[in-house]
């Protein structure tokens, strides 16, 4: 097991070809990823976290607007009614718990599955003391 953490280690996880992601998404992808050793991500939990990435990055940009306009709008007779976008970010902000609880990224999942938590510690110490890295092994690019 050890042995497939390290090989997992040396090589990078992208995001899944078939959920596109825009350079503006990528540090969200990059962080989500970071949460769990490379060995953990199958195809599926990154296609997950390829999402929660892209939402992320949607919520941001939704709620910078939301800022500059304000929850407030004034329609054109002169009543006021909330901003529609504060929906959206009502909405995004929930598809991001429901994307996390998902991955097994929130706290309370990690709580209730104690065993995967330490899977992880192991993993990035793994990682982290990886001898492969150490630039004395030839490594195919």
């Amino acid at each position: 097991s050890a042995v497939e953490i390290m090989k997992a280690a040396a090589r990078p996880v992208h995001p899944p070809s078939n959920i596109p992601l825009d350079k503006t998404d990528l540090p969200f992808f990059v962080n989500v990823i970071a949460e769990f050793a490379r060995a953990q991500w199958t195809d599926h939990a990154r296609e997950g976290a390829a999402m929660l990435a892209r939402t992320m990055n949607d919520l941001n940009r939704e709620q910078q607007e939301l800022r500059l306009e304000g929850f407030i709008s004034v329609r054109a007779n002169g009543t006021t009614v909330e901003n529609p976008r504060a929906r959206a970010v009502k909405s995004l902000t929930g598809d991001i718990l429901s994307l996390r609880r998902s991955l097994g990224v929130n706290q309370r999942a990690r709580e209730e599955a104690h065993n995967t938590a330490n899977k992880t510690a192991i993993g990035k110490s793994i990682e982290a003391n990886n001898v492969l890295d150490d630039g004395l092994i030839a490594r195919p690019q």
